[in-house]
């Protein structure tokens, strides 16, 4: 049985390649998930952060090997905006008008304005005041809690969620592990290039 040393130890270097290609490193992922990846790369973080301090060794064979790992976590997690886009389907203009996002806007803005008067009242020792305003609020809690634009955004955030974590649980397949032309690809050729690896891919510089 392995101590819990040493099983640290392994999951820290599980994204370091012991011999061979990068192509045959990236075969050998095949079947584990990008989960997996990003498990593996937070341990690894974790045990560098503690060897040598925040920000990690800074330069090195550690330092080499976890740049390595973070271009292989680019590169394996290179989809993950596809399920999760930049602009959201909340913030389109169609989405904002048909579930009135303007009294939603309205009521948050209301709420920071009275949310600083209350602090004022507060301070001024004013309880009265306070409390009324500590009413105001809650209601505008209620009103932007059960507001359409608010149900709408949760649950599309939902769904965004789930598709992340079924991009994220997905076995790795041996064509999606193949050299894709991408930036990220060639990234991950040149960081394994410093852990005196070599690659199938011929890079232009």
């Amino acid at each position: 049985m392995k101590t819990f040393s040493v099983y640290l130890e392994d999951r820290t270097m599980a994204l370091v390649p012991r011999g061979g290609t990068l192509e045959d490193f990236l075969r050998s992922l095949e079947g584990k998930t990008i989960k997996d990846i990003l498990d593996d790369n937070s341990y690894m973080n974790l045990y560098m952060g503690n060897k040598h301090g925040i920000g990690g060794q800074a330069e090195g064979s550690d330092r080499d090997a976890m740049d390595f790992a973070n271009k292989l976590v680019r590169f394996v997690n290179r989809d993950v905006g596809k399920k999760r886009p930049k602009v959201r389907e909340y913030e389109t203009d169609e989405f904002k008008e048909e579930h009135d996002y303007d009294s939603y806007r309205e009521a948050r803005s209301k709420k920071a304005r009275l949310g600083m008067d209350r602090i004022k009242a507060r301070r001024a020792g004013d309880d009265e005041y306070f409390m009324e305003l500590q009413n105001q609020i809650e209601e505008l809690d209620d009103f932007t809690s059960n507001h359409p634009y608010q149900r709408g955004m949760s649950m599309i955030n939902k769904e965004y969620d789930k598709a992340v974590e079924d991009y994220h649980n997905s076995p790795l397949t041996a064509e999606y592990l193949t050299d894709d032309g991408s930036e990220a690809y060639d990234e991950l050729v040149t960081a394994f290039a410093k852990l005196g690896g070599q690659s199938e891919t011929v890079i232009d510089v």
